[in-house]
């Protein structure tokens, strides 16, 4: 919210406590069988995967208010507080919803230990996250430093029951690193090349 409001959009949209927000739609024959639904939801939620604070949201002003954060969020993710580079590189990378928190808490220690930095957003229904990331790709180290990123990054989608990104990105963003050496891991051993950028299932 802050990063939104130092970039002029003067947002200041009331919500629930806390330095992360997940945005669940539901659907009703009406407003109110919605609203009901979604305070059921929030009633049934176990000890441990209560929120700390949550808000039903009715009105359709405060509604595309939350609706624009998430638009204009999604271009701010291109440069961290500090101002430096974010890149786009694990895009689209999904596991199955039920695996989700799992795979999020290994994503967050792969990230510490490599010390990167990036904001995880996207469609937490269908499993499938967004993530730019403030790799070091303008000199050779870095760029060693992004494939074994990548590289651990698809062991851990894949060990989660889930595909990534990684063999399109690596010869998007790292050119002088084959693709093939990761599709493996990436598509899992079912899948394999029959010619550059052409993965088969066999």
């Amino acid at each position: 919210m802050a990063a939104l409001d130092r970039h002029g959009s003067k947002s200041r949209v009331p919500l629930p406590l806390g330095h992360a927000w997940l945005l669940v739609e539901i659907a009703g024959a009406t407003p109110d069988e919605a609203a009901a639904a979604a305070r059921e939801m929030i009633d049934s939620l176990g000890e441990g995967t209560r929120p700390r604070d949550s808000a039903v949201v009715t009105d359709p002003a405060h509604q595309k208010a939350l609706w624009r954060i998430r638009e204009e969020g999604a271009g701010l993710t291109s440069r961290t507080p500090t101002g430096a580079e974010a890149w786009s590189g694990w895009e689209d990378a999904a596991v199955p919803p039920e695996n989700l928190g799992d795979y999020l808490r290994d994503f967050e220690a792969l990230m510490a230990r490599h010390d990167r930095y990036g904001v995880v957003y996207g469609h937490f229904g269908d499993g499938c996250l967004h993530v730019r990331i403030d790799f070091e790709l303008t000199h050779e180290r870095g760029r060693r430093e992004y494939r074994a990123f990548m590289e651990e990054a698809a062991g851990i989608v894949v060990r989660h029951g889930g595909r990534s990104p990684v063999s399109t990105v690596t010869a998007r963003r790292a050119p002088n690193s084959s693709p093939a050496c990761t599709r493996r891991a990436s598509c899992g051993p079912s899948v394999s090349s029959s010619g550059p950028g052409t993965p088969t299932a066999s």
